[in-house]
């Protein structure tokens, strides 16, 4: 499996990957009402501070959009995520300041899995059977995270494992979603 250590070093984000067929239908799957951005300081600037605006930053791959937002949760949420999960195989990642967390997997417009992975560790409990790649992961304080990303890549099929510098890219489109 893919390994993204980086995402073990202060990550507070949304993290969704999803089947859908483009960026743009991903994200209005999230909010019907998102603007994209002409660029990522744009998109920066404009919501640094507000409590109304989530930037959110999206990358095309050949069968997947990968889905960063920054301070946001939308991927990770009811409505949202059953949306992203219709088309096919979906996953998303949440972590907070506090450390709060949230992974969600699915598929066919229905969760499969939901469990908190600060405590996967200790516990399998969670909505869902455990999923055989799980126990394969490191699910201990300073791995959690990586690992959840690990496990989203294995669930949906994404062969390109992603770095965080691609959102801040050309490659990379920015939008704006209501909070």
């Amino acid at each position: 499996m893919a390994d993204y250590h980086w995402a073990d070093h202060g990550l507070v984000a949304c993290i969704t990957v999803t089947a859908m067929s483009s960026a743009e239908a991903a994200v209005r799957s999230l909010e019907p009402t998102a603007r994209e951005a002409a660029s990522f300081d744009e998109a920066r600037h404009a919501s640094w501070g507000s409590y109304e605006l989530c930037h959110t930053m999206t990358i095309q791959t050949d069968h997947h959009v990968v889905i960063w937002e920054d301070n946001g949760h939308g991927g990770a949420s009811g409505e949202p995520f059953l949306r992203l999960c219709s088309p096919g195989p979906a996953g998303s990642l949440f972590v907070n300041v506090n450390a709060v967390s949230n992974l969600v997997l699915g598929r066919h417009g229905s969760i499969t899995r939901q469990f908190d992975p600060l405590f996967r560790a200790d516990t399998d409990e969670g909505r869902g059977e455990p999923l055989a790649a799980e126990a394969t992961l490191d699910w201990t304080m300073g791995r959690y995270l990586a690992s959840s990303l690990a496990l989203i890549a294995d669930y949906t099929g994404l062969g390109e494992p992603f770095e965080q510098e691609w959102f801040e890219s050309p490659r990379a489109r920015q939008w704006l979603l209501p909070s």
